[in-house]
């Protein structure tokens, strides 16, 4: 599992975060993964710590793809069995990415989003 994940670490934006910033602000840059439309946490909390705008970044990703998850489940819960099928997994899946983000964000890891993660970098 480690090996798969690493695959999506930047090891770049990981170096940058210094031991103390990860260890200090791992809750801010854990939580709002947990609760998306929290994503200005981190950098409420220190807009300085390159470990606190990455992970704000990212939840910033994560938060749209929330909302674009949202949208496609109900557009797909219109078909009767099949909708509710293929909601239900999709829901299953963001609330999987969102246990794997915040566990990499508790242990001080970069796993950036696919696609979107790079896309975005606001803070």
């Amino acid at each position: 599992m480690n090996e798969f994940l690493e695959q999506f670490n930047d090891k770049t934006a990981e170096d940058s975060f210094g031991e103390y910033d990860a260890a200090t602000y791992r809750v801010q840059g854990m939580l709002p993964y947990l609760l998306p439309f929290l994503f200005f946490l981190p950098i409420v909390t220190n807009k300085d710590a390159a470990f606190c705008r990455f992970h704000a970044n990212q939840q910033l990703a994560f938060f749209i793809l929330c909302i674009a998850v949202t949208i496609i489940s109900r557009i797909l819960g219109i078909i009767p069995v099949l909708g509710g099928i293929l909601g239900g997994i999709l829901g299953i899946a963001e609330f999987a990415l969102a246990i794997v983000l915040m566990i990499g964000a508790y242990n001080g890891k970069a796993y950036r989003i696919p696609i979107l993660g790079n896309m975005i970098n606001v803070f």
